[in-house]
């Protein structure tokens, strides 16, 4: 573990309640299941999975996706396994894996590596992955780790807001969960690596639910555009739509995100979802324009916060009627709370096992 990184009193304080908190829940027998659970995924990728690489299959792809806490907003796994296949080739994706494995020296090497070679496996899926592989150097970023980290007062330490991080970035993270793991250590906890750190994070981001800062609820701009655009993606695809990201759906027309469906005698559906942070209100409208010209489209929707989306509104008034009744807005708040009900409904589905894979994962 690496050295303890200087913090303040207040930052202390924080966390000696935490792990006091999370020391009455170790206790329990749903900690004891949950340690059970990592171990076992502990065992899978550093044991099982480096054994198939040589001839990976889509059924190993869907069992690693079942394994991943990262897709547990999505039901049906054989789908997203399906969804990476066809969009990164079983080679590629063998090869990827096998850079989290090669590139043991420098794990955050692999994780930038790893980012830039797969589509659809974001910071989630491949730091869960080398959590696994790697748990007392590497943890794992998600928004439960940022949501605690903020709560616990490290936004000094680590970008809580940014949704994937650079690689010295993820170093100076994983060096402060190091720091952490030895608080936990001093607190009684044994055998203490980074996944426990996770689940302490885990935990107290749960316990906050419904208090989280990561995006806000009005006009502030703070909100990074790809976290927001994979969360649209995630969305389409449990809905059962094909959703994809970073599509050329017109000429001149690149968009943030597609959804497509086939319905009925409607034949294909599409809808385009760009995301807006900030720069020209009048370049998004142009490009719904041309995507809105594109065969099947039915629906353009801009996606921002409260203060850009008025302006977006305002922009759109005197435009041909048939662009101002196909176009949609979308707060970026409504877009993370449907993220979080989907998943807690996938969540409670997923306990009754309707969609078990042939490897009996969910």
């Amino acid at each position: 573990m690496g050295k303890q990184i200087p913090s303040s009193p207040e930052q202390r304080q924080r966390l000696a309640q935490a792990i006091q908190r999370f020391k009455a829940y170790s206790q329990t027998e749903e900690y004891r299941l949950h340690l059970k659970e990592r171990n076992e995924r502990k065992q899978f990728f550093q044991q099982v999975l480096p054994k198939r690489l040589d001839q990976l299959s889509e059924a190993d792809i869907e069992e690693i996706v079942g394994m991943l806490w990262a897709h547990r907003m999505w039901g049906n796994k054989a789908y997203v396994a399906r969804d990476l296949v066809e969009d990164n080739g079983l080679e590629r994706l063998s090869q990827a894996l096998r850079l989290l494995y090669a590139l043991h020296e420098d794990p955050e090497e692999a994780y930038e590596r790893f980012l830039a070679t797969v589509k659809h496996w974001g910071p989630a899926a491949a730091t869960e992955m080398l959590a696994y592989i790697y748990p007392q150097r590497c943890g794992l970023w998600n928004k439960q780790a940022r949501t605690a980290l903020e709560l616990l007062g490290f936004s000094d330490r680590v970008p809580v807001k940014k949704y994937r991080l650079t690689k010295q970035e993820y170093r100076a993270f994983n060096r402060l969960l190091q720091s952490i793991a030895e608080e936990l250590k001093r607190a009684g906890f044994q055998d203490v690596d980074l996944l426990i750190v996770d689940f302490l994070l885990y935990h107290i981001a749960s316990a906050s639910e419904g208090t989280s800062v990561q995006v806000p609820q009005t006009g502030d701009p703070d909100f990074d555009h790809d976290e927001i655009r994979d969360l649209i993606a995630d969305i389409g695809r449990t809905l059962g739509f094909d959703a994809d990201t970073e599509v050329l759906i017109a000429r001149g027309a690149r968009v943030d995100v597609v959804w497509r469906a086939r319905i009925g005698n409607l034949g294909m559906v599409t809808y385009i979802f760009e995301v807006h942070r900030s720069g020209s209100i009048d370049s998004l409208i142009l490009n719904l324009q041309k995507a809105l010209n594109a065969p099947s489209v039915q629906k353009v929707i801009a996606v921002s916060n409260a203060t850009q989306l008025d302006r977006i509104r305002e922009e759109s008034n005197e435009l041909p009627e048939q662009f101002r009744r196909a176009l949609r807005l979308w707060n970026v708040a409504e877009v993370v709370e449907a993220a979080r009900a989907l998943e807690r409904a996938m969540s409670l589905i997923g306990k009754l096992g309707l969609m078990e894979s042939r490897k009996g994962g969910i």
